[in-house]
């Protein structure tokens, strides 16, 4: 899954809390996931399957299964200004709905009876760049998404804010009051899920069957509806919406007051210990060490956050070996297992002093430009170039940087903290208060 429009612990945790989620029981999506299954089974990623054909033979069939039967019109023109702005479906939310729509003498008119509209594309069809070999279509469908649910949306009289875009393999959910519309929206990958053969399967530490069951709850036709169980009568959408909000702050919030409390002064006191000329009786020491211990936990917060968002090279293969996450999953795994940990051998404070080394100057023979804001220069910091802190206390700290306690209160458990849903505001704020 991917996107920015729910926070990733809220789309592996939040919503297994959620009554929408709970409520589809094991038979129910036993049952889905059969029938999605029957509908990819003869297709692989190399099929030609033209936008018609994916259509009738995918996209519809799978929003048969998501409640939407019967329930859409086709190439209904949302402007009478502009004659392009015509989105492949207006969805309904029931008969009725579609017949009012129908009874309209005007078809920009049938937007304000509707609830989404959804834009397909052929097979396999990049959604991010334009094909200049299909001259029946060579927009980038990401933009034309934009563009109609900006349309839609006066059309609609505001009754339509989503919409979906597909090309049968992924599914995106887009938001038109999203802060950022080309950044914010939900991406599941719905054929690696079913693991459709020739797809590569990049579903990170999501199992199928989650990612399958958050497609069921979001894209489902209820979803779009008004909750019965909710106090404020909200769409799933913007119940999800609210709750991701509040994951993404508490996530903020436990990382600050664990900077704060625990790691800033662990990290001085490590630093103060591993050097030889520590003094910390001279006021001037202890300023130098304090700026140490900001440019160390400064340049710790970059990296995590920068991986996370895909801002480093994490998708090259040459950086695997010297990335943070590489010693990041190790250290939880080391620990987890209560291995032991040297007191003398320094192999992660090594790993990351090269690691800052190759972001300072960069590193063409492993896809790493330079990054010259001068956070990882070695002259930054003395201290930091003359210690070296052993894995016995190094990666203690390392981890607790790393991962928090997550899941729900009965089912607690150590989980990666999710450093792509911070905002920069949120890091910003932890910058300030150090």
């Amino acid at each position: 899954m991917d996107g920015k429009l729910f926070s990733q612990d809220f789309l592996k945790y939040g919503i297994t809390e959620s009554l929408v989620w709970q409520t589809v029981d094991d038979a129910q999506f036993k049952t889905f996931k059969q029938n999605l299954t029957q509908i990819f089974t003869h297709i692989h990623a190399a099929s030609v399957i033209n936008e018609a054909n994916t259509e009738s033979e995918i996209i519809d069939k799978v929003l048969d299964l998501l409640g939407w039967q019967n329930l859409n019109l086709k190439q209904v023109t949302a402007t009478q200004k502009r004659r392009d702005d015509v989105p492949d479906y207006l969805l309904f939310a029931n008969s009725d709905k579609k017949q009012l729509a129908l009874d309209e003498n005007k078809e920009d008119r049938r937007y304000l009876h509707g609830l989404s509209v959804l834009e397909a594309k052929k097979w396999m069809r990049a959604l991010d760049r334009g094909d200049a070999t299909d001259t029946l279509d060579v927009s980038t469908p990401s933009n034309q998404i934009l563009r109609y649910l900006s349309s839609v949306e006066i059309a609609s009289n505001r009754a339509i804010s989503f919409g979906i875009l597909t090309n049968g393999a992924v599914w995106r959910l887009y938001w038109q009051g999203a802060r950022s519309r080309s950044e914010e929206f939900l991406e599941i990958d719905l054929a690696a899920a079913l693991s459709v053969k020739g797809i590569a399967q990049n579903l990170f530490d999501f199992a199928p069957d989650h990612i399958l069951k958050v497609f069921y709850c979001v894209f489902n036709r209820l979803a779009f509806l008004p909750q019965a169980w909710d106090n404020a009568q909200r769409t799933f959408h913007a119940f999800a919406l609210n709750e991701a909000r509040l994951y993404e702050e508490k996530v903020s919030k436990d990382l600050g007051q664990k900077v704060f409390d625990f790691v800033f002064p662990q990290l001085a006191n490590a630093l103060a210990q591993a050097d030889e000329n520590a003094n910390i009786n001279q006021t001037e020491y202890l300023d130098e060490l304090r700026e140490a211990t900001l440019v160390l936990l400064y340049r710790l917060l970059f990296i995590f956050y920068a991986e996370d968002r895909n801002l480093l090279p994490v998708k090259d293969i040459r950086y695997d070996d010297y990335a943070l996450r590489t010693i990041r999953e190790d250290i939880a795994k080391r620990r987890d297992a209560n291995d032991a940990l040297s007191s003398s051998a320094s192999k992660y404070w090594q790993h990351l002093s090269d690691l800052f080394r190759i972001i300072a100057k960069g590193d063409a023979a492993i896809g790493m430009p330079a990054y010259n804001g001068g956070l990882f220069e070695e002259t930054r910091s003395p201290i930091l170039s003359r210690v070296r802190l052993s894995d016995g206390v190094f990666a203690p700290l390392l981890d607790d940087l790393s991962r928090s306690l997550l899941g729900s209160q009965k089912d607690l458990f150590r989980g990666y903290i999710n450093y792509r849903d911070l905002s920069v505001q949120h890091l910003g704020g932890i910058y300030e208060r150090l």
